[in-house]
């Protein structure tokens, strides 16, 4: 071996090594980070009385077989080309809120940039009632009429003998600023009686739910963002305040 091809291979084995060096350095940035994050929502379940899992306790939602981690991810082309890793649920927190019993869980998934990756979140909250009428339902804005994943057919329905998913005439006042799709249209019409319109209404002067699924005995809704204390206990709140009008909405200790 002469000398050129000597100094070749050490700026090779350089370049291994500084590699591997980043690698290094950056796998345990992120398990700091995420032992700091593991700490913060410990703390934030015993405030709120309940307790905490992570993945190696199985830390899935209530409602996991009706909708995939990070589903926002997927759907098309361009989402698949950008996906740098797997979709994971990493955190859960259960505890109860006035009664109900609520289980919040926090899934992330490595997406490419035109640089490098980032780390998105997306955070699920459950609620556990009695079996309602299947229902999705979401606000838009200036009477758009996409409904996006609200006209997907839940996995539960799409079981069904005869399955339907059907979208729900809403009462004019709030037609539009909301989309809903139904596998019962009458049973899902007397969701929404005087008070559950009011109240509908008056969050589209002041948008905190902005989507909601009601499902074999779940309520649920999913938002972009990691676990947020402030953030989560008011969309917790709007569910159950929600909840509360809905006819025959009975509260449930677990949904397991």
């Amino acid at each position: 071996m002469d000398s050129y091809e000597l100094r070749l291979w050490l700026l090779v084995a350089c370049l291994c090594l500084f590699g591997v060096g980043v690698y290094l350095l950056v796998l345990r940035s992120r398990r700091k980070e995420e032992r700091a994050r593991v700490a913060e929502l410990a703390a934030l379940a015993e405030r709120l009385g309940g307790v905490l899992e992570d993945r190696s306790a199985g830390a899935l939602p209530w409602s996991a077989e009706s909708s995939r981690a990070m589903g926002s991810q997927y759907g098309s082309l361009l989402k698949w080309l950008g996906r740098a890793s797997a979709a994971r649920f990493d955190h859960a927190l259960e505890f109860t809120r006035n009664g109900w019993r609520v289980r919040v869980t926090e899934a992330s998934m490595e997406v490419a940039t035109s640089t490098s990756t980032r780390t998105a979140r997306e955070t699920r909250i459950e609620v556990a009632t009695n079996d309602l009428v299947s229902l999705k339902i979401k606000q838009v804005y200036g009477g758009g009429g996409g409904g996006g994943s609200v006209a997907d057919m839940p996995p539960t329905v799409a079981r069904q003998e005869q399955p339907l998913w059907m979208q729900l005439r809403l009462p004019a006042s709030v037609d539009h600023a909301y989309v809903a799709y139904t596998s019962d249209l009458a049973g899902a019409a007397h969701v929404f009686n005087p008070d559950m319109v009011e109240l509908l209404l008056a969050r589209t002067r002041r948008p905190v739910l902005q989507n909601l699924c009601l499902d074999s005995g779940i309520a649920w809704t999913v938002f972009e963002q990691p676990i947020h204390e402030v953030f989560l206990l008011r969309l917790v709140d709007a569910i159950i305040e929600l909840l509360e009008l809905v006819p025959g909405a009975k509260q449930r200790v677990s949904a397991a």
